[in-house]
């Protein structure tokens, strides 16, 4: 995946690097989602990294691929919504996005209370108005950190809390 931002603080600073060795192909990665989709209820696909649009022609690819499927798209970002729109490439992705989460992570600003989003300069941009209620009813919930152990790993999920 990759991320050139490099936030202190990050939650995933081993996606930072870019490294070719561990590319999926975009019909692979949209085959074993579809498996997944077909075997277990999913309600909705978030693409985080990293940075997704550091690799806006394959997201753009994947999401092509994903629209029929789901109905909930989540995009989380570094880059500010207005940067995104000042590039064409990137602008596109916006339209197979569902809900957008963008701003680089400022750990300063973490205040442990920014649901869905590490801080709160991030905001959060809900395109599809059938969605609003959920994603209400998700910041009315607080942070939910989920553990599930895979491939021999543990594996955190979610926004983590910042540490004093």
């Amino acid at each position: 995946m990759g991320c050139s931002k490099r936030c202190p603080g990050c939650a995933n600073p081993e996606l930072w690097p870019h490294d070719p060795s561990k590319d999926i192909d975009v019909n692979v990665l949209y085959g074993m989602v579809r498996e997944l989709v077909r075997h277990h209820p999913v309600d909705g696909l978030t693409i985080t990294g990293g940075d997704p649009l550091e690799q806006p022609k394959d997201l753009l690819a994947f999401l092509k691929l994903c629209r029929p499927i789901f109905d909930d798209i989540l995009l989380y970002t570094g880059f500010y919504r207005e940067e995104i729109k000042n590039d064409d490439l990137r602008q596109r992705i916006l339209g197979y996005v569902d809900v957008l989460i963008d701003g680089p992570y400022v750990e300063e600003l973490n205040d442990n209370k920014c649901v869905l989003r590490g801080s709160g300069n991030q905001r959060i941009w809900i395109t599809d108005a059938r969605l609003r209620d959920l994603y209400a009813t998700y910041e009315a919930g607080g942070r939910l950190v989920q553990n599930v152990y895979y491939n021999n790993r543990l594996i955190s999920v979610g926004i983590h809390n910042r540490s004093e």
